[in-house]
């Protein structure tokens, strides 16, 4: 199978019928022309949907052991991407959305952002893990890899942005000017840049909540267009 776009593929499983006794002068398979396959409504696959069967009055693999009578037929097959979603999609989804509750949390309530954003990535971590380990053992990059991948990055990205938060509002508190103390004597020096500070971080925090539901929706766009289309 070829599951560069897995769990959203689409796979053709073909069945040749071939005669290996006698050569196509003593023996030759078709195909009828009415109705030559007839499939059952009670048979049902738990991943797969059945779209259509094509047959074939000649196989496409070449004979070097003579001229044997060969029929084929390929069985189109969509997977069934409800599961998936149930599992993975909509939870690592959640898991995102959690992660930026930290934006609206206050600058100064350090334990809850960092339990957050820690949380979530711990969970994002441990979701990826067991979504891994159901999936087939492939070399190259699947479309559910680059998903659950990215989400990682979005969930990370939010624990590092409150570290930026951070940093920055100590870094005005400890090189705020003194040309703003001047203009304000009656306020204290210190209160003035631990202001300054909070409102720094209150402006990422800001743009934080409308940049990253931007972008993380985008991607959604992006992944369903060339994974689903």
């Amino acid at each position: 199978m070829k599951l560069h776009k897995y769990p959203m593929d689409t796979q053709t499983c073909s069945l040749y019928i071939q005669s290996f006794a006698y050569t196509r002068k003593r023996i030759e398979f078709r195909w009828k022309s009415d109705r030559p396959v007839v499939t059952s409504s009670a048979v049902e696959l738990p991943q797969f949907t059945l779209v259509n069967i094509m047959t074939n009055n000649t196989c496409d693999k070449t004979k070097v052991d003579g001229d044997f009578t060969c029929i084929q037929i390929n069985f189109n097959l969509n997977r069934n991407i409800g599961f998936y979603m149930i599992q993975i999609y909509i939870p690592t989804i959640m898991i995102v959305l959690l992660s930026w509750v930290s934006f609206w949390l206050s600058i100064d309530a350090v334990p809850a952002r960092i339990s957050l954003g820690i949380l979530t990535v711990l969970t994002m971590t441990t979701q990826k893990g067991s979504a891994i380990s159901s999936l087939p053992r492939v070399s190259y990059v699947k479309a559910i890899d680059v998903w659950m991948a990215t989400c990682l990055a979005f969930v990370f990205a939010a624990l590092l942005e409150f570290a930026f938060v951070n940093v920055m509002q100590r870094r005005r508190q400890k090189f705020g000017s003194l040309q703003d103390a001047e203009m304000d004597n009656k306020m204290n020096l210190n209160n003035r840049r631990l202001i300054n500070g909070k409102r720094a971080a209150k402006k990422v925090d800001n743009i934080s909540r409308v940049v990253f539901p931007i972008v993380f929706f985008a991607f959604c766009v992006i992944y369903t267009f060339v994974y689903m289309v």
